[in-house]
């Protein structure tokens, strides 16, 4: 608790949604939409099963807002657990939350080496380790990754209010660049809305309905903000217009 009481309270509410947001459309999401979202449901499928899974979140997140009020401290989901049912079942949680963790973390550090593919062509594939999956593992892209995690690391232990501005700025660039992408493909001149729905044997119903049920995880970035409960420099009660901005941004983006 003296760890807690020691925090600045230094998160803006524009900080709590870049985290929101960042945690929410990551490079899982852009990959996802291009390899299940359309794949299964088509663009139309796929819009209508991402904002039933929003609504979803709306109604999570409304729980969340009013939990951070109640009990604002830096655990989030444990605390939660942890104060109206006890440290036993807080145990679960608390390990459940860390596999949540831990099954991102993986994805989203191998995804430096596929961007750096793409838009750097061969510059880190060098020192080939092994292959999985007919995919090359490099060590040059290891190193790539490890350095990306340390510089993040080292940032935010070093200045919070530095890791906030930065968090802020790629949050808005983030969504400038998903913006300038979207309306140069809708004004390319090509039907990019058709077909509607995937051209399968499973009805428009059925389409939309799978992808709400996949959709939700897209929107649950706002639970990482719930750690920092105690450093945010804004009233409590706006907390939920901050997850309800968030939850529409990446339903947007």
């Amino acid at each position: 608790m003296s760890n807690e009481n020691s925090l600045r309270r230094n998160m803006t509410r524009l900080g709590a949604w870049s985290y929101s947001l960042g945690t929410s459309v990551g490079w899982g999401s852009l990959v996802v939409t291009s390899t299940t979202y359309l794949v299964q449901a088509g663009p139309a499928g796929s819009l209508l099963g991402l904002i039933v899974g929003a609504l979803i979140m709306l109604l999570v997140s409304r729980n969340y807002a009013y939990m951070m009020r109640c009990y604002p401290e830096a655990g989030g989901a444990y605390t939660y657990a942890r104060e109206v049912f006890g440290f036993d079942q807080a145990f679960l949680i608390g390990w459940f939350v860390a596999l949540t963790y831990f099954a991102m973390l993986w994805a989203n550090a191998t995804s430096l080496p596929l961007f750096s593919r793409i838009f750097f062509g061969d510059l880190f594939s060098f020192g080939k380790l092994y292959t999985v999956f007919s995919y090359n593992v490099y060590l040059g892209e290891i190193l790539l990754t490890v350095f990306a995690i340390s510089l993040v690391a080292i940032l935010c232990i070093s200045s919070r209010k530095w890791t906030d501005r930065v968090m802020i700025a790629l949050a808005v660039v983030f969504t400038a660049g998903i913006s300038i992408c979207y309306l140069a493909s809708a004004f390319s001149g090509r039907n990019v809305y058709s077909p509607a729905f995937a051209p399968t044997d499973t009805s428009a119903l059925a389409q939309i309905m799978k992808i709400a049920v996949i959709s939700p995880w897209a929107f649950i970035g706002f639970e990482s903000i719930s750690h920092r409960t105690p450093e945010f420099s804004f009233e409590m009660n706006k907390i939920y217009k901050v997850l309800l901005i968030s939850v529409i941004s990446t339903l947007l983006l």
